[in-house]
């Protein structure tokens, strides 16, 4: 439940890129996007063949935001989030792994 409770308020700092996530909640995070995006693509385009701007962003807005409080977390540089736009995919699966830094 917690878990959870730590999902929405990912979703309330959609636009918040500072402080740190952890990994736990940035990996159901990114489960929880996947599926549902998965399932909007499989319901509401598979008739329409197209994807609308406004799912699109409620997917990827939240994503990139979280991802940069994990890099932060993970004690690398907020460059790296450049990364997002040239090999998403392994990007986004590569912050699940590193462990938090002591600061």
């Amino acid at each position: 439940m917690q878990r959870l409770l730590a999902v929405l308020r990912c979703y309330k700092r959609t636009f918040s890129y500072q402080g740190v996530e952890d990994r736990g909640v940035y990996t159901l995070f990114l489960l929880l996007q996947s599926s549902w995006f998965a399932l909007y693509l499989n319901t509401l385009t598979s008739t329409l063949n197209e994807i609308s701007l406004l799912p699109l962003l409620f997917f990827l807005l939240p994503l990139i935001s979280i991802a940069s409080r994990r890099i932060n977390d993970a004690g690398y540089s907020h460059w790296i989030i450049l990364l997002v736009f040239f090999i998403p995919y392994l990007f986004f699966i590569f912050l699940c792994f590193p462990k938090t830094v002591d600061k």
